[in-house]
């Protein structure tokens, strides 16, 4: 019991370092962010717990579990950032975790626990473990989905304590049966998922359990391969043909209980999704359905397009530093299918899991690198897996693969010491130090490619690890309230709140709107579409009124503001090529000297 523990406090305590550092050191970032945060924050002051809100309006984007939480996080710390991202946080350490015990009941101790680090001190999950969004949650419950599956197969063997790499619940088994009581506890969890982000909370989970059981249960072949590329086609096509037959799909189907899962998925999620609509008189559920799951799906949104391969550019950025491993990893995986290996069953669900995920969001129109975060699990228990056997057998790698590893994270040291520097000059505020950052990777790759020529690859894997939390810690913990100085949000609203009673305030945005105007401010923020409007807002307000706009349409205001409205603020975002202005009455300059500039 103790030697299962002590792995498990150590990811838990690597993946909160990784995710907790100075979690509400920066202000909320734009878009995403600030919206969810805004919509649980009018949630929670309504004291509303059905119908989510932004900027007055229904917000049929997400479902409620991300809401919840942060209202709960508002209750425990206050409305502010930290509150908005912890359970963020938490789910990430309890995904982590999830994705520790799935590989051990699949693969072995080692690997399961080098999956877990690798999962903890990735690039892209520590960001979304880090933000206020939903993509953590549907990754904790995925994965505790597949572990629920995996736990309810994992019957022909128990794990013994002595860690034999080979003795695992799942060698020898072909038929991965789980009990009716084991399907309502997937199901149910996958219930779970639905709450955070819809449908793909229950799909993609069972399409994934489903393509493993079909492969797995896909029947032998009889006739003896020929030899050449004309018979490893000919292979390839009779095994697609044995696992898509007709018959077999339909039994498999059959067998993952469909009636039970529509049944669990109702009993967890319909009620919140029936109290909505009749809330909203069918408003949310046209929304959320129609435009925010089909209509993602069938045409890109928010300029959020890409090529049908741009998810593996996202998993070998996103997946840093691990990502170098991606050759052997797969160079592993095929030699133990050929040898028929006890970790093959792993392997099949893993790659099914990674299948589905990628597959289906590579076709969608809509691509962003946060939407394939539920597959990191799985691609770290592939790489764990292949670090745990590196380590065994340090001879299996040749030089030329661990080199050109290691000569990928020195390069990505190098471009960072140089890259940085530079963009700093032309973005921020020649912060040139940010470079140093670069000093990391280089260090790592060094160490790393030393240590692995000398057969030391428990040394090498645990500098990857170190240098993976250490340049997260840095850029989230560090790094970015550096680049959070540059947010016009937060600077804009303490302007306007110097002005007087927010509740006075009316602020409006003329062809220039971000979620967190309405966040920072607490008001509805309108939206203006012509110049007369601008011209109608300021004359019609005797109290503190605001525009928030950009220099492009700053221009055509010229001739219709009142005279004594002027340009209080400018701001200008990282990458932005024009300032943002806050248009305003002098009056509000008096309260705050030298906030104003002149008209131009």
């Amino acid at each position: 019991m103790l030697s299962n523990l002590r792995p498990q406090l150590v990811l838990a305590a690597v993946a909160s370092l990784a995710f907790f550092v100075n979690l509400g050191g920066t202000h909320l970032w734009d878009v995403d962010e600030a919206i969810f945060s805004q919509a649980a924050k009018e949630m929670y002051q309504r004291g509303d717990a059905v119908t989510p809100y932004f900027n007055g309006q229904v917000f049929p984007d997400k479902p409620g579990m991300m809401y919840w939480a942060m209202m709960l996080g508002f209750e425990m710390f206050g409305i502010n950032e930290l509150a908005a991202r912890f359970f963020s946080a938490v789910f990430g350490v309890g995904s982590v975790l999830v994705t520790y015990r799935i590989g051990r009941l699949m693969f072995s101790p080692s690997a399961a626990f080098w999956a877990g680090l690798i999962l903890a001190t990735s690039l892209n999950f520590t960001l979304i473990a880090r933000a206020a969004t939903p993509d953590s949650y549907l990754t904790f419950f995925s994965s505790l989905a597949m572990l629920a599956f995996v736990a309810g197969t994992a019957k022909s063997r128990p794990m013994s304590g002595a860690a034999n790499e080979r003795n695992v619940p799942w060698a020898g088994q072909t038929r991965f049966e789980p009990s009716w009581l084991s399907w309502c506890g997937v199901y149910a969890v996958m219930g779970l998922g639905v709450l955070t982000k819809g449908p793909i909370g229950v799909v993609l989970p069972t399409a994934s359990i489903g393509l493993f059981l079909l492969v797995v249960r896909a029947k032998e072949a009889t006739a003896v391969r020929e030899p050449g590329v004309r018979g490893a086609l000919l292979a390839a096509g009779n095994w697609l043909a044995r696992v898509l037959n007709p018959i077999h799909v339909l039994k498999t189907i059959w067998s993952m209980r469909p009636l039970t899962a529509v049944a669990m998925v109702l009993v967890v999620a319909g009620p919140w999704y029936t109290m909505v609509g009749l809330a909203t008189e069918g408003e949310w559920l046209v929304g959320f359905f129609g435009v925010h799951n089909l209509g993602r799906f069938s045409h890109a949104m928010d300029d959020h397009s890409g090529p049908i391969f741009y998810y593996l550019i996202a998993i070998a950025v996103g997946f840093f530093p691990w990502s170098v491993w991606a050759s052997p990893t797969f160079l592993q995986v095929r030699r133990h299918f050929a040898e028929r290996h006890p970790w093959r069953p792993g392997y099949v669900l893993v790659l099914s899991w990674m299948a589905v995920w990628v597959g289906f969001f590579s076709i969608a129109s809509t691509k962003l690198p946060s939407y394939i975060i539920p597959a990191y699990p799985a691609i770290a228990l592939l790489t764990g897996a292949f670090v745990a056997s590196w380590i065994r057998e340090p001879a299996a790698l040749p030089r030329l693969l661990y080199g050109l590893a290691w000569s990928v994270v020195l390069l990505v040291g190098a471009g960072l010491l140089v890259g940085l520097p530079i963009a700093a000059h032309y973005l921020l505020d020649r912060q040139w130090y940010l470079g140093l950052m670069g000093l990391i990777p280089l260090i790592a790759g060094v160490a790393g490619w030393v240590a692995s020529s000398r057969g030391q690859t428990a040394i090498a894997c645990g500098t990857m690890a170190a240098a993976g939390l250490a340049m997260w810690v840095v850029t989230f913990g560090f790094l970015a309230p550096i680049v959070d100085e540059y947010q016009d949000g937060p600077a804009f609203a303490a302007t306007i709140a110097a002005s007087g009673p927010a509740d006075r305030a009316a602020v409006c945005c003329f062809h220039h709107f971000r979620p967190s105007y309405v966040y920072y401010t607490d008001t509805v923020v309108e939206k203006l579409a012509s110049p007369q409007e601008v011209g109608e807002f300021f004359a019609s307000q005797t109290a503190a009124a605001f525009v928030i706009t950009n220099e492009g349409q700053f221009e055509k205001l010229r001739g219709v503001l009142p005279a004594d409205v002027a340009v209080l603020e400018r701001r200008r975002q990282v990458g932005q090529d024009e300032d943002v202005l806050l248009l305003g009455r002098p009056a509000v300059q008096a309260a705050k000297p030298g906030a104003a500039d002149s008209m131009r």
